[in-house]
């Protein structure tokens, strides 16, 4: 539930209205000192996806859990899909890393279409990643 949370984006005034009220909560002691814990994994989600690309390789860094590390030569190709949405956010499109055993990791980029050339371009070997978001 939580990687569809962080696919459709969750509206930032319910996003808002639940972290103003955890801490509401907390201040009139409502609740223990503990329990502002919960606002870890929605932090983590408001950062989304990141995409590091290298030379050889591209890491995933999801927005909870732990990264992967791809070759370029695992990668076939790309597409582009429809995330669809709550009744909270809106549907977005997404970049759709299809692997050559099969598999296909869809992602939820803020910007699709920038890194979806500068992916191409690395694997037609045009540029050369940095390891920076932007390679």
């Amino acid at each position: 539930m939580l990687l569809e949370v962080a696919y459709a984006r969750l509206s930032p005034l319910a996003f808002a209205l639940g972290v103003g009220g955890l801490l509401l909560l907390v201040l009139l002691e409502g609740a223990p000192l503990w329990a502002l814990l919960f606002l870890y994994p929605w932090w983590r989600l408001r950062r989304g996806w990141r995409l590091l690309l290298f030379p050889d390789h591209l890491r995933l860094l999801p927005p909870l859990g732990l990264g992967r590390r791809i070759a370029l030569e695992e990668i076939g190709g790309l597409e582009r899909a429809y995330w669809p949405a709550g009744p909270l956010s809106r549907g977005r499109e997404a970049l759709v890393l299809v692997l050559k055993s099969g598999e296909r990791l869809p992602l939820a980029l803020e910007a699709v279409e920038p890194v979806a050339a500068r992916l191409k371009e690395l694997l037609e070997g045009r540029t050369s990643g940095s390891g920076s978001p932007g390679g």
